[in-house]
């Protein structure tokens, strides 16, 4: 086994993945914060030439809207 062989990160891919991390988040815990921080992470990535980076954005702003959607839902509706 070689050493060094180990593949690095493209420019941008690290902030694609943190920005899914934080709209995955973003569904069930603070969906402003974590909606806003996904988008900006995936905006970041696009900038810096990752493809994915758009998808990261709106992959953030649909869990930041059905975060809201299920803050807005009534406890008796969500609990038990």
């Amino acid at each position: 086994m070689e050493s060094g062989t180990r593949k690095s990160l493209q420019p941008g891919q690290a902030a694609a993945i943190w920005g899914v991390v934080c709209a995955a988040w973003a569904v069930f815990v603070v969906p402003l914060f974590f909606g806003v921080a996904g988008l900006a992470l995936g905006g970041y990535a696009w900038w810096r030439g990752e493809r994915r980076g758009r998808w990261v954005m709106v992959g953030a702003v649909v869990a930041m809207l059905l975060g809201l959607g299920l803050g807005l839902l009534p406890d008796s509706f969500v609990s038990n």
